[in-house]
């Protein structure tokens, strides 16, 4: 897996509402993102991965057929902020 930071990256797929349709994630580095699906109809998917600094981490969700409709659909990854320990 190459390094990426910033926007952007790819993302392919297609929906058919006779098939489940799968979200994985990867990332690695350290620190965690969160993952977010939304299809015509809103939020689809919602979950998070962990990345680890040595090696990669890996989320997916499989959603029922026909919850992602056919159509666009737009996929969210962003860093997750890590709390700050207290005094």
């Amino acid at each position: 897996m190459p390094e990426w930071t910033g926007d952007g990256g790819v993302a392919s797929g297609g929906a058919w509402d006779e098939l489940p349709t799968v979200l994985t994630a990867a990332c690695r580095g350290g620190g965690s993102v969160a993952v977010s699906m939304d299809s015509q109809q809103g939020r689809v998917a919602d979950f998070s991965v962990d990345c680890p600094a040595d090696r990669v981490g890996v989320g997916s969700v499989t959603m029922d057929p026909g919850v992602v409709e056919p159509g666009s659909f737009t996929i969210g990854v962003e860093p997750r902020r890590t709390p700050s320990a207290g005094p």
